[in-house]
C-alpha cells in the first residue's frame, strides 16, 4: 500500500514534467523564429462567449497574415463558411474593413493610433519574439494540455499597460514543442465581465507562398459606410 502511494505521488509530481516545456525554453524558441516570419495562413474556429447571456456562438473560417515589416501587418479572416453571418475582415496598416456579402456592404473603420495594438494581437504568438512578449506581459507556465492531438504548454500572459489590462484581462496561448505559433489562443476581457473569445487553429502553414502585398478585393456594386 505504501509503495503504492509513493508511485501515485511520483506520478502526479511528474506529469507536468512529462510534456510540458519551460517558460524560458519557449521564449528562446519565439526569439530564434521571429525575424524570419513573413506570414501564416490556418484553418481556424472561433468560439465567443457572452457571459450575461450564457451564449456561445461558434465560427468556422480562414486566416491569412502577412508581415511586410514590423509596422506593416495585414491580415485576412474570412468567415463565408456560415451563410447567415458571412463576412471578411481585412486589416491593412492603418485600415479596418469588414465585408458583408449577404448585404453587399462594407463598413470602414479608421484604426489610427490604435493600429500598433491590433498588430500586436495579430501577431499574438505568430511571429511574436520572447522579449517582445516579455515586455508586454507579465508571463506565467502554466502546465500542458492536449490540442487537437498535440501536446502543447500552455502560457498566461497579463497586459502590462493599465488601460489595455482593463479590457482585456489575460491572455492564453498554447504552444507545442515542436513549432513556435499558438494551436489556441484565449482573450478574456474583464474579469467583471466574464467574457471571452478563443481560436483554434489547424493546418497552419507558415511563410506559404501568397501575393504581396496582401489585400481583400472588395466586390464592385458594394455600399461603403464609415464606422466607429
Amino acid at each position: 500500500m505504501v509503495k503504492l502511494v509513493l508511485l501515485l505521488l511520483c506520478t502526479l509530481a511528474c506529469t507536468p514534467q512529462a510534456f510540458g516545456e519551460s517558460l524560458a525554453s519557449i521564449l528562446a524558441r519565439m526569439d530564434q523564429a521571429a525575424p524570419s516570419f513573413k506570414g501564416v495562413t490556418a484553418n481556424l474556429v472561433l468560439i465567443n462567449y457572452t457571459a450575461i447571456l450564457s451564449d456561445t456562438t461558434k465560427e468556422r473560417g480562414t486566416l491569412q497574415m502577412q508581415r511586410l515589416r514590423p509596422d506593416d501587418v495585414r491580415a485576412i479572416i474570412d468567415f463565408r463558411a456560415l451563410p447567415e453571418n458571412a463576412r471578411v475582415v481585412s486589416f491593412q496598416g492603418k485600415s479596418l474593413k469588414i465585408y458583408y456579402p449577404n448585404t453587399k456592404e462594407v463598413q470602414e473603420y479608421a484604426v489610427g493610433k490604435n493600429a500598433d495594438v491590433l498588430n500586436q494581437f495579430l501577431l499574438l504568438g505568430f511571429g511574436s519574439s520572447g522579449k517582445d512578449l516579455q515586455a508586454n506581459y507579465v508571463m506565467t507556465e502554466d502546465g500542458s494540455e492536449n490540442i487537437g492531438g498535440r501536446e502543447t504548454s500552455k502560457l498566461k500572459l497579463i497586459p502590462k499597460d493599465p488601460e489595455l489590462k482593463a479590457k482585456l484581462s489575460e491572455v492564453e496561448l498554447w504552444i507545442p514543442a515542436d513549432a513556435t505559433y499558438p494551436l489556441q489562443q484565449k482573450f478574456s476581457e474583464s474579469k467583471a465581465s466574464g467574457n471571452y473569445r478563443q481560436v483554434t487553429y489547424s493546418d497552419v502553414q507558415i511563410n506559404p507562398p501568397m501575393k504581396t502585398p496582401l489585400q481583400f478585393d472588395i466586390p464592385k456594386n458594394t455600399a461603403k459606410k464609415k464606422a466607429g
